[in-house]
């Protein structure tokens, strides 16, 4: 758990975890939270949702999905906040699809950009299927900090 005087972070429990699918549709974000894989949210001074990421569970790698702030906190440093805290459960083989306009964000957080292709499979299948959707993304893995 992370706190600072505004917001903290919390992992959700299994039986928490609609509340992550029900701030997705609130916001009309894109995604959906599933059972027993690992969720984190943001909470505001008055405990509401403000944000939450996903760490999906897949053959040979994990997943960050999800990751979205509520409009009215965005640009405060609450994504940068989630992340940072996720950060504990992230390995080797945790890989994300960030939209492009995002990369500089995400180099900032530990993530490379990577060539489709060298990944496990369960990796390279997903990124083919939301490429194909037309989604103007891109493959980037997590490598922890030198003095980690």
């Amino acid at each position: 758990m992370s706190e600072n005087p505004e917001f903290t972070a919390h992992w959700l429990s299994d039986a928490e975890i609609p509340l992550a699918s029900k701030f997705y549709r609130t916001y009309k974000f894109r995604g959906k939270a599933r059972r027993h894989d690992p969720c984190m949210v943001i909470r505001n001074s008055h405990q509401q949702i403000i944000a939450c990421g996903c760490l999906r569970q897949l053959t040979g790698a994990q997943l960050l999905t999800g990751v979205a702030v509520a409009p009215d906190y965005q640009g405060q440093g609450v994504a940068r906040l989630l992340l940072n805290s996720m950060s504990e459960a992230f390995g080797e083989l945790t890989f994300t699809f960030p939209y492009r306009h995002l990369v500089l964000f995400y180099r900032s957080l530990g993530f490379a950009e990577e060539r489709p292709g060298g990944q496990p499979s369960s990796i390279v299948d997903r990124y083919s299927t939301y490429q194909k959707q037309g989604r103007d993304i891109l493959v980037m893995r997590y490598h922890a900090p030198a003095d980690s």
